[in-house]
């Protein structure tokens, strides 16, 4: 079997090397890039599992990456989680409509990054935006009751958007 490759993109080596530490615990082979500029040609000729991006970053910011990514036919359904200290509520808007699947804050706890990463490793092969996000959510649930020990047998999660809640059983 193949292992999965993601791209870690951010400008910071300390950060790079971070990530780099924490995924290669996950049998995954790591490839990073340290701007937006490279990181297009390194997509391009890896073809990753999964990118891991910064935004803040010189030559071609996350978001403008993101956008183009979304944009290439060979690269629009590559998973991207944003992985940045920008934070701001506004922020996390943007890169959901950059087309980043997912997002996490610096600093961040190593297992919640994990679950995410396996999460997305796991539903990486689903075409289908809409489908694979919502493969993605119960993965983050189920993943998250098993880090927990308290694994319950097809339980459901009730998720929180803005001021309603979603119940996927109704």
């Amino acid at each position: 079997m193949k292992r999965p490759k993601v791209l870690v993109v951010d400008d910071d080596p300390g950060m790079r090397e971070v990530l780099e530490s924490i995924l290669v615990t996950e049998n995954v082979e790591v490839c990073s890039a340290v701007d937006g500029k490279d990181a297009v040609q390194k997509t391009l000729a890896l073809n990753p599992d999964l990118i891991l991006l910064d935004i803040g970053m010189p030559k071609l910011n996350g978001l403008t990456f993101c956008k183009a990514i979304r944009a290439g036919s060979q690269t629009r359904n590559i998973p991207i989680i944003i992985v940045t200290s920008l934070t701001a509520r506004g922020r996390l808007e943007a890169c959901m409509e950059a087309g980043a699947d997912d997002f996490v804050g610096k600093p961040f706890q190593i297992e919640d990054l994990l679950i995410r990463v396996r999460a997305m490793l796991k539903t990486a092969d689903v075409s289908n935006h809409v489908e694979r996000i919502n493969q993605y959510i119960l993965a983050v649930h189920d993943l998250r009751e098993r880090a927990a020990g308290d694994v319950k047998p097809q339980a459901r999660p009730t998720i929180q958007f803005g001021a309603g809640m979603f119940d996927p059983d109704r």
